[in-house]
């Protein structure tokens, strides 16, 4: 008998961060409707979108007709403002250290 068949290895810091794939039937139906996204990968998520939603921002965009101007301005620069929010809140609840409830 194989003595590294027989042994178990345990990693903590992996983590499934796709669902899995294969048929809809069976165990793995059962898999995929327990899966959620862990938390950690959503967050950095929802970082990596704010950040390149800054850039694409910075980089500029077409303002409407001239009439409207002043108005679309201050709805970017809203949006601005509540991305960089967004941001700093998320730096900030990252730093307390979560940890998610069992299901």
């Amino acid at each position: 008998m194989n003595s590294r068949s027989t042994q178990r290895i345990e990693e903590d810091d992996c983590q499934l961060v796709l669902p899995l794939s294969g048929p809809s039937y069976g165990p793995f139906a059962i898999a995929k409707r327990r899966w959620r996204k862990p938390l950690d990968a959503i967050l950095s998520q929802v970082v990596a979108n704010s950040e390149n939603l800054l850039v694409r921002l910075r980089l500029g965009v077409y303002a409407p007709a001239e009439g409207d101007l002043p108005e679309a301005r201050a709805r970017f620069t809203d949006l601005w403002r509540a991305t960089e929010a967004q941001l700093a809140a998320i730096e900030a609840f990252q730093e307390v250290g979560w940890r998610e409830q069992a299901r």
